[in-house]
């Protein structure tokens, strides 16, 4: 059952249903092995904490036909997943009541209700908080999220704005997890830090989406009233509320937002831009001009400007952009082998074949690099279903892999997996695990 977003208890109940049963050890199995095994020569653990946020803002906050209560409260359970799989990966010890103790404190420390969440916090391993004062911060962190999160969405005629502002409550969750895990307590100083830093980020990004949406023509009243409605539901404080409404008429220059934003906000800010551009009227030549500006102004490389372009065209699910993000033309062609995959004949077996054959020893070193796409993609091949987790984790690992070579795309545009056994049977031998060569060879004959 569903979290009611209509009672006061709605995420005390979400984060119940959340660890029903939860199995910390499972859970762990769970993660992706390059963030789950250390690696002396790979990132640290800081790194690959931050890895993990990242990966945890690949799927869409608000998905075609989505209901828009499920939508709120998916992001939420995507919130949550990811304070308890931060905990996993920074060796937290596990006691159910204390981890949800903490689950409360940081989601109310990611509102503002700082004192709440300091009540909340458990004092120590020994003594588990006060489920009183844990259900106050879940009620003061579920009222804020709410009137953050609902109704999902932009309105009409206003900024493409709330796939940003999720991705900065998620961060901002994830930082201050990721201090609280690692000291055993919540550290206000840090968390009022943080919620200063997320602001400062909303604020950007506004005004980076202002400068788009006003590079062809300036932003209408109309429009500027919406948008300031849209304003009014960030939490911003008076003075960053008062200069993300004077931007909104007088946004600054690319590079000037460029300047101002630490770096790696900057790339964060242009991933929003492009996902904020395919949503705009086609044919215009000046929105791809502020676009590709702010990315020579944040240093962002032609070549990461493509993957980076891949990589929205994936996340807004739009097949069309999918394949105009790799140079490919949209002809009927195209077209018709994304819209009805089953009915590709010889002339796209050719294709993909000849694509394969040409980028043979980047897609080797990119799939050695990810063993675990070679095993899926064997077990796709060998005719066993995969699970909806490990069909996201093919798509997502062949969305990197189409970083490396573009037009791999077409195995991860939707329904792509119609062409994975091909992808399989044109690999080298010795890529895919000994299950997969043994049931290519067939039984042994006499002799053998």
């Amino acid at each position: 059952m569903a979290a009611d977003l209509d009672k006061k208890t709605w995420l005390e109940d979400l984060v119940d249903l959340q660890l029903t049963d939860y199995d910390p050890a499972a859970a762990r199995m769970r993660l992706p092995r390059e963030l789950r095994d250390p690696d002396p020569e790979g990132p640290d653990l800081e790194s690959r904490a931050r890895m993990l946020v990242l990966r945890s803002l690949r799927r869409r906050p608000v998905e075609t036909g989505a209901d828009p209560r499920q939508a709120v409260t998916g992001t939420v359970e995507g919130h949550v997943a990811l304070l308890l799989d931060l905990a996993l990966l920074l060796g937290a010890p596990y006691e159910p009541a204390r981890r949800r103790g903490e689950v409360a404190s940081i989601l109310a420390a990611g509102a503002g209700e700082l004192s709440v969440a300091l009540k909340a916090a458990p004092a120590s391993a020994e003594q588990p908080p006060s489920p009183s004062l844990v259900r106050r911060a879940f009620a003061k962190a579920g009222e804020s999220l709410r009137q953050h999160l609902y109704p999902p969405g932009d309105p009409q005629g206003g900024l493409p704005l709330y796939a940003g502002a999720v991705a900065i409550q998620r961060r901002l969750l994830g930082r201050i997890a990721l201090n609280t895990f690692q000291r055993g307590t919540l550290d206000p100083d840090h968390a009022v830090a943080q919620i200063e830093q997320a602001q400062d980020e909303l604020v950007l990004l506004v005004e980076a989406l202002a400068g788009l949406l006003g590079a062809e023509a300036p932003v209408q009243v109309h429009a500027r009233r919406v948008i300031q409605h849209q304003l009014e539901r960030l939490g911003l404080d008076r003075e960053r509320a008062q200069r993300a409404r004077g931007q909104l008429t007088a946004p600054r220059q690319p590079e000037e937002i460029c300047r101002e934003a630490p770096p790696r906000l900057r790339r964060f800010l242009l991933e929003q831009l492009l996902l904020a551009s395919m949503g705009l009227p086609a044919g215009s030549t000046a929105h791809g001009e502020y676009v590709a500006r702010f990315a020579e102004a944040a240093g962002i490389t032609p070549e990461e400007l493509a993957a980076m372009q891949i990589e929205a065209a994936a996340f807004h699910a739009d097949h069309e952009e999918w394949f105009r993000a790799f140079g490919l033309p949209v002809s009927p062609e195209w077209g018709e082998l994304a819209e009805e995959w089953n009915e590709f004949g010889e002339r796209m077996v050719e294709k993909v074949a000849a694509v394969v054959a040409e980028n043979m020893e980047a897609i080797v070193t990119e799939l050695r690099q990810t063993g675990e796409l070679g095993t899926l993609l064997a077990k796709a091949t060998t005719g066993q279903k995969l699970s909806p987790a490990e069909r996201r984790r093919v798509k997502e690992q062949l969305i990197d892999l189409a970083k490396a070579v573009p037009a791999l795309a077409i195995f991860a545009a939707p329904g792509g997996f119609v062409l994975l056994p091909l992808l399989a049977k044109l690999l080298p031998f010795d890529l895919l695990p000994s299950a997969f060569q043994s049931k290519k060879k067939g039984p042994a004959g006499p002799g053998a």
